[in-house]
This record gives structure tokens, C-alpha cells and sequence, in this order.
């Protein structure tokens, strides 16, 4: 059975006819389920004079036909029995309370089915009776708290135009009703419409006055200040930067967000490079492209949790959820039909970022941070931004402008600054409120080792800046931070980051891109090793240098990085050369790291390492440490010979000499000696090569690099006319070095020793190239005085074939000292087969590699030929 009473009171859909079995109904349904008294019974339907028993009897059968055994005795009186689902009444009262503890989503259908059951009028035409009065008016109110609900439900839900059409409806209905006024007023100016709920407020204040001869109530007086208040654009967006400089390439990059199809970009990059003062310059440059506002937050300082009530307020939405998740939804229901620009600046991460994400195309956001966001960019598709320092002359232009003096007297101190945006900045406030200060001035504080502490002015503090990332590490990630501030190389890879923490290099690399993301190092891409590396940015640099602080413990870290450095560095000249070429061992520590680090070819390793290698060796140097210094520069010299870096290896070579002189380390002495009498034959200064290998030769004792030493002067008295010399010292270091059994500098030997012989210098080469199997570079030599046998011969054609096959396989190898030298032989063979202009073009390209290896001589002799002609006709 189906009673319903919110309208005319029915039973199963049919109507009740108007009588006395209607008002006894009414008044057994206004007390569903609670026994009411024959009397009251009678007095409600009698009113005037009380029926007959059998009166009042009949009408009860009549009423118990209609709703059946559901009117009961209970005593003295009548009950009617219903279950909550068979009573509109129970049915509405059971909707609201469920409704009431649920959020908006899901309350708004239990409230469209409350408001569906009503009709019209409760017990409609049975006023007269003071209960039923009193029922009725309650569930009118009722009704009109579930038409208030449902509108701040639709308003939390950011339905604003409709809840603004269903209050407009419920404002005709109840005019004075001044919680619906607000509702619908507030619908209104959240749907974009702030005038017409203003004009409606003016009417509404003028019904109140008119009628009541009241003003309207305080809720509705805020409204109103709020409403006159409310800027239907928002334009949260701090100042522009001042005298903000360049960054042209960048600007360019995010007018693209301007036509789509991005909607998102990522601005990262170290602390105090411009992020910021990029995007707030972006901002106010498009600002006329954002008709409907700019919304700005600083999530260094507030989380999203915090930011969007704030961002809900100023957007028109009075009635915020509580549910976070529901405020993201309403926000972004309340984007969706707006074009605005949103600035999320200082972002620590994507996840910091999402819930401020508008869900609609026609906003676009603008995010800052040190992070690199590849969230962001695989989910949205953001463009990416990374900002570096600036360029030095745009540096010194901004620190002009700041300070206010010419861009040429900024320019010293550009380099102090290491052209970060926000160092510049202090330092040209520091200039400009010190009148008494010039650029000198300056530069001589910053120059000084607290340059941190002197790039600080006001509220502006770049240490502060660039610890914001650094405050925040794990214990592992802040411990490697401070490490790599102890290690002398330029930039850091996994195998450095391995020795300075004990790991393994794979997790060395780990923690090296962990710190990238941070932007506390700045990836430099692969090199030629195939190592991922990473720079300090220069200030960074110095934070670091600060937190590792000294002590033993520092002083362990520093010298396992140079243990680790000689010990990858040996072992690369070690698989190099086969086990041949014998470094002498200074004893100094070796440590190596666990894990892969040299690649098939190690030469390239040491290539890539070049920059270590020689800070690794001037730092051995300034610490005293003698034996490591000259292990490393011999390690060194392999590298610096194939690749003609002439000048490195003579002075790494000479800084070890005196170390090792220093500490009387002769062991060392004998061997710098032996390395700058190579390096001198290498640049043609025989006399110096001759002096410096007989002073090495008594302190090298039976050794590899002795007899190698012995061929080199051997060489260079050749060079001088004393052949036979030049045999006995050669033929002295190839028995030395079978002796050894180093089979690699055996077969380099004997193919020099060939060119010497009276006879068939062929049977000798030939011996040699069996040796040098497995060593390309000796391979190669061993190549090479073949080539140079044939030129000496006279044998020209077969020498141009050599020589081109010779070329290719040295190209290949890297090796720019014997690509020279084969260069000026196949030159000879040329020109002797009368072929002018190709001998021309290759001692061109040899004398270019004669300049650039820095040996003069050799770079005349060839001008000289090319000057003389024919080969330079």
C-alpha cells in the first residue's frame, strides 16, 4: 500500500474523497504508527457535536475498506500501520537524512528524489485541523531546506548556471526568503553574471523595505560588499621583474602555449637562474591573452590543499567543500568555460602540481621549479624549459641596468657572479645602495673565499637559494652533494661518485641522477666513453665545498678518489697495450670500484677523462703526495701521445719532476725525466731529449719504460748523425725488453730497430707485427715503419698504397702523432710519383696537426716545403 499526503492525500494513487473518512485518514496518517484516541478521532471529524457509536463505527469500517488491516485497535484507539516505504512522508524524512551524510555528488539524487515526491500542499484542503495545520507547515519548511541543500549542493559541484535557474524559481515562489536571494545571487555572480546579482539585490533590498520594512539581514549585506568587491577577472599575479634581460629563445618557447596545442610548460632549472622572473615576464607580457584572469601560487611555501580554497574564493565560489578531492573537481569545473593563465611557482614536484591542473584546453598553466617534471611532460605533454646562466654579454647588460653603470665596468664582475641571474641581482644592489663602491671593489670581496657569504643583500641571498634543494636531500644524496665539493675534477661521473661513497657504480649513477633532478648538478650528456656525466653549477660548487667541511674523514674521501682515478687509469693503458708498455708502479693506493666502468676501447675512457686526469694530478700535486702525482702523470702520457697533446703531457710531466724532487722521490725523478725526454724527441728538441734520457737512465733501473727511454735517445742521437749509437741503444732496449717479456714494447723496438739494420730490415718487421698482434696502437707503429722502409727504399707506389691504408686504420684509432708523420711520408711518395697537389693537401692538413700539437719545428719544416714547391705549386 501507497499513502501519500505531501499534495491531496491519496491510497494507492487514488484520491480520497473529501469527508469524514478523509479526515479520519488525515489524522491517522499525521500520526502514523502511534495509537490515536476514539475522541480525538471524533473530535477532529465531528468538530461541533461528537457522533453516535455506531456513527463513528460506520465510518471506521468505510475507512478500513480503504487502507484494509491496516487500521488497528490499540486500546481505546485507532492506529494506522505503515512501513517507512509505503508513507510519502517517511519516505522524504529518510531521503534527507541519508542525503545529509553524504557529499554532494552523491546527496544531489537523494535530494531530487525527496523533492519528487511532492504534489502540492500537504494534506491539502484538511487545514482547519491545528495538528494537520502544524504538520503541513513543518514539511513546507521542510521542502524548502531541501531546495537550499540541493542548490549549495549544485554550487559545490560548480553547477552554477543551473543552480542560478532553479533559485530563480524558488526566489518567485518565497520572494522574502532571503537564504534563497543569497543562494541565487551567489549562483549568479559564480556563473559570471556578478551585475544581474547585483541588480537583484537592489530589488530584493527594495521588496524587504517595501513590505517588511526591514534592511536585508547580515548575510545578505556581505553578500552584497562582497559582490561589489569581486573582480570577475582575478588578477592574482605579483609585479613584473625589473629590468628583466634576454632570455628571447625561451620567451619564444612559451608564446607556443599561446596557440596551442600545449597547455602546460615546465620552467626548471638551478635555484636563482630566473625561473620565476621568467614565467611572472611571460605572464604580464600575454596577460591580454587571458580575458578571464591570472591566478598565481607559490607552492614553495603552501601546499595545493592550501592553495585552492584560496584559488576557489577569488574565482566566485562561496560554498568550498571540505573533500579535497571535491574542491579539484569544482575548481576545475569552474575553468572549464574560462580562459585564464595560472602560475604554480616554486613547484617542488609533478605531484605538488596536478590537482591545480585546470581538466579544460582554454587555461594555461605555467609551472616553475628545480624539478625536471617528466610527469608533467609524459602526461600533459608540457614544454619544457630548461633555464641556464645567461650568456656573458646579456649578464653584464642585466648587472648594468641594475647597478647602473656601463655594461664593459659589469663585466668583471660577470664571472664572479657565474652569470646567475639572481647573483647578479644582488650584486648590482649591492653597488647601487654602496655609492662609495665600485665594480673593483666588489669584484675584489667576491673574489675573496666567502663569496656566498658577499652575494647576500636584504631578503635576496643566493646561498639561501641554492640550499632550498640541498636542505631537503636523503642522507645518502646529501652526503655524495658535500663529497663531489672535495673532488678537483670539472665534472663527475658514476665511477667517481662509487669511489666517494663505497657503492657500487651503478648506484654511483643513480644517486648522480637523483641529484640532477634536484638541479643541484647539471647533466652534461654522454661522452665519448659512453659515461653520463654532471657539472657543479660555480656557486654550487662553493655550497658544496662549504658543507663538506675537512677533517680525516675528508681527507680519506679525496685520497680514494685519486686512488680510484690511478686505478682505472692504469688498467686502461693496461688493456690498451696487452699487458705491455710497463708502467713503472709508484705504490701508490689503488682503489677500485665495483662494477663496469672502462669500455671495449679504454683509450676512449681516458680521452673522456682527460680533464680529471690532469686536475686529478695537479691536486696530487698541491696535497704533496709525490708518488701518486707521477703515477698519474705517466698514466697520462699514453693518452697524451696518441693524441698529440703535447703541451699536457710536458707540463704535467714537469709539475710531477718537482713534486717528486721535492720529496725526494727518485724513483719518480727517473721516470718525469724519461717522460720529458720523450716529449722533447716528440717536438724535435733532440739535444734536451738526449740530456734529459741520460739523466733518467741510472734511475730507472730494469724496466720497460728504461728501455723505451734507451730507444728514445737512440732515436734522437739518429736524429743527430750518430747511427751507431742510435743501434746500440736500440739493440740495448730490445734485449731489455725480451728480458721483461714484454712482448708489446719488444715489437715497437724491433720495427725501429729495422729501419737501423744494414740488411733486410724485413724479416725484423715482420717479427714485429707477429708481437703486436692484439695491440692496435703498436700495430700501428709497427705499420708505420714499414711504410717508412718503403719510402727510404724508393718503393713510392707501394709506399702510396701503405700509406692510405696506413691513414684509415690511425684515423679510426685516434692516434693524430703518427697520423702527422704518415701524412709528410705518403706527401714524399706523392710527389715523387709526380702527383703535386695531393702531396700539398696532405702536408697542409700535417701542418695543421704540427701547430696544434705545438711542435714548431716540425710545423716550419713542412711550410718550408710547401713554400719551396713543387708539392705546394
Amino acid at each position: 500500500m501507497e499513502i501519500g499526503v505531501l499534495g491531496a492525500i491519496t491510497v494507492d494513487g487514488e484520491t480520497v474523497p473529501v469527508g469524514k473518512q478523509l479526515t479520519l485518514l488525515a489524522v491517522l496518517v499525521c500520526r502514523a504508527n502511534r495509537p490515536v484516541s476514539g475522541d480525538a478521532l471524533a473530535e477532529a471529524a465531528w468538530p461541533s457535536a461528537a457522533p453516535s457509536p455506531s456513527t463513528f463505527r460506520w465510518h471506521l469500517h468505510r475507512l478500513r475498506a480503504t487502507v484494509g488491516d491496516r487500521l488497528v485497535r490499540r486500546g481505546d484507539g485507532h492506529m494506522l500501520v505503515v512501513a517507512d516505504d509505503e508513507l510519502d512522508v517517511l519516505q522524504f524524512t529518510r531521503l534527507i537524512q541519508r542525503a545529509t551524510a553524504e557529499p554532494a555528488e552523491r546527496a544531489l539524487p537523494l535530494l531530487d528524489q525527496a523533492l519528487a515526491l511532492w504534489r502540492g500542499i500537504p494534506y491539502s484542503g484538511l487545514h482547519d485541523l491545528e495538528d494537520i495545520r502544524v504538520q503541513a507547515a513543518t514539511l513546507q519548511e521542510a521542502r524548502l531546506g531541501v531546495i537550499e541543500a540541493r542548490a549549495k549542493a549544485l554550487m559545490l559541484l560548480g553547477r552554477f548556471a543551473e543552480c542560478a535557474s532553479d533559485m530563480a524559481t524558488a526566489v518567485a515562489e518565497q520572494p522574502l526568503r532571503e537564504s534563497f536571494v543569497e543562494l541565487w545571487l551567489r549562483a549568479l555572480a559564480a556563473a559570471g553574471r556578478p551585475a544581474e546579482a547585483l541588480r537583484l539585490f537592489g530589488q530584493t533590498r527594495a521588496k524587504l523595505v517595501e513590505e517588511l520594512g526591514v534592511e536585508p539581514s547580515g548575510p545578505l549585506r556581505r553578500l552584497h560588499e562582497e559582490l561589489l568587491r569581486h573582480d570577475p577577472a582575478p588578477r592574482l599575479l605579483p609585479p613584473d621583474v625589473y629590468a628583466f634581460t634576454a632570455r628571447t629563445e625561451e620567451l619564444d618557447v612559451l608564446d607556443q602555449l599561446l596557440h596551442g596545442p600545449a597547455n602546460v610548460a615546465v620552467i626548471s632549472g638551478v635555484g636563482g637562474v630566473g625561473k620565476s622572473g621568467l614565467a611572472l615576464h611571460w605572464a604580464h607580457r600575454s596577460s591580454d591573452h587571458f580575458p578571464d584572469g591570472q591566478l598565481y601560487a607559490d607552492l614553495g611555501q603552501h601546499t595545493a590543499a592550501d592553495v585552492l580554497p584560496r584559488f576557489l574564493a577569488v574565482l566566485g565560489v562561496i560554498l568550498i567543500p571540505e573533500d579535497h578531492d571535491a574542491r579539484i573537481a569544482l575548481y576545475r569545473q569552474v575553468l572549464a568555460e574560462r580562459r585564464m593563465l595560472i602560475i604554480l611557482d616554486n613547484a617542488p614536484g609533478s605531484v605538488h602540481v596536478e590537482p591545480l591542473l585546470p581538466g579544460a584546453p582554454g587555461c594555461v598553466t605555467v609551472v616553475t621549479g628545480r624539478s625536471r617534471f617528466e610527469k608533467l611532460a609524459a602526461d600533459c605533454g608540457a614544454l619544457l624549459v630548461q633555464l641556464d646562466v645567461l650568456p656573458p654579454a646579456d649578464a653584464a647588460l642585466l648587472l648594468s641596468r641594475i647597478a647602473r653603470i656601463e655594461p664593459s665596468h659589469a663585466a668583471p664582475l660577470v664571472e664572479l657572479c657565474a652569470r646567475l641571474p639572481l647573483a647578479l641581482r644582488v650584486a648590482g644592489a649591492r653597488l647601487v645602495t654602496r655609492p662609495g663602491w665600485t665594480p673593483q671593489t666588489l669584484a675584489a670581496r667576491l673574489a675573496e673565499e666567502r663569496r656566498l657569504d658577499e652575494l647576500r643583500v636584504g631578503e635576496l641571498d643566493v646561498r639561501a637559494s641554492l640550499e632550498a634543494g640541498y636542505q631537503d636531500l636523503p642522507e645518502v644524496e646529501r652526503v655524495l652533494f658535500e663529497r663531489l665539493g672535495l673532488v678537483p675534477a670539472p665534472t663527475f661521473t658514476a665511477w667517481m661518485a662509487a669511489a666517494l661513497l663505497m657503492v657500487p657504480v651503478s648506484t654511483g649513477g643513480d644517486l648522480l641522477e637523483r641529484l640532477a633532478e634536484r638541479q643541484l648538478l647539471q647533466p652534461e650528456g654522454l661522452d665519448i666513453a659512453g659515461q653520463e656525466r654532471y657539472r657543479f653549477h660555480d656557486l654550487i660548487r662553493l655550497l658544496a665545498r662549504e658543507r663538506a667541511g675537512s677533517g680525516p674523514v675528508q681527507d680519506a674521501v679525496r685520497d680514494r678518489f685519486l686512488s680510484c682515478l690511478l686505478a682505472i687509469a692504469k688498467d686502461a693503458c693496461e688493456r690498451e697495450y696487452g699487458g705491455g708498455f710497463r708502467l713503472l708502479d709508484s705504490g701508490a693506493p689503488h682503489w677500485r670500484p665495483r662494477g663496469h666502468v672502462l669500455p671495449d676501447e679504454p683509450m676512449t675512457w681516458m680521452a673522456a677523462e682527460r680533464e680529471t686526469l690532469l686536475a686529478g694530478i695537479h691536486h696530487a700535486a698541491e696535497l704533496g703526495y709525490a708518488a701518486m702525482c707521477w703515477d698519474l702523470a705517466l698514466a697520462g702520457v699514453r693518452l697524451f701521445e696518441i693524441h698529440g697533446q703535447l703541451v699536457d703531457w710536458e707540463q704535467t710531466s714537469q709539475l710531477a719532476l718537482r713534486v717528486c724532487r721535492d720529496h725526494g722521490d727518485l724513483r719518480g725523478v727517473g721516470a718525469m725525466l724519461a717522460s720529458l725526454s720523450a716529449v722533447a724527441g716528440f717536438q724535435h728538441r733532440r739535444g734536451e731529449a738526449i740530456a734529459l734520457a741520460k739523466e733518467a737512465l741510472p734511475l730507472l733501473g730494469d724496466s720497460s719504460i728504461k728501455a723505451l727511454t734507451l730507444a728514445n735517445l737512440g732515436s734522437a742521437e739518429l736524429r743527430l748523425g750518430h747511427a751507431e749509437c742510435a743501434f746500440a741503444h736500440l739493440t740495448q732496449a730490445v734485449s731489455i725488453a725480451s728480458r721483461l717479456g714484454d712482448t708489446v714494447s719488444e715489437a715497437a723496438l724491433l720495427a725501429r730497430l729495422a729501419l737501423l739494420d744494414r740488411g733486410d730490415p724485413r724479416p725484423m718487421l715482420d717479427k714485429a707485427a707477429k708481437l703486436a698482434a692484439g695491440a692496435r696502437r703498436v700495430s700501428l707503429m709497427v705499420s708505420f715503419c714499414d711504410l717508412l722502409a718503403s719510402v727510404r727504399a724508393g718503393r713510392h707506389a707501394d709506399a702510396e698504397t701503405l700509406s692510405t691504408q696506413l691513414l684509415g686504420r690511425i684515423r679510426r684509432y685516434g692516434d693524430r702523432v703518427l697520423e702527422r708523420e704518415a701524412l709528410c711520408l705518403r706527401a714524399d711518395s706523392l710527389t715523387a710519383l709526380r702527383r703535386p697537389a695531393e702531396a700539398a693537401a696532405c702536408l697542409r692538413r700535417a701542418h695543421e696537426l704540427a701547430v696544434m700539437q705545438n711542435v714548431p719545428l716540425e710545423a716550419q719544416r713542412i711550410s718550408a716545403i710547401l713554400e719551396a714547391g713543387p708539392a705546394g705549386t
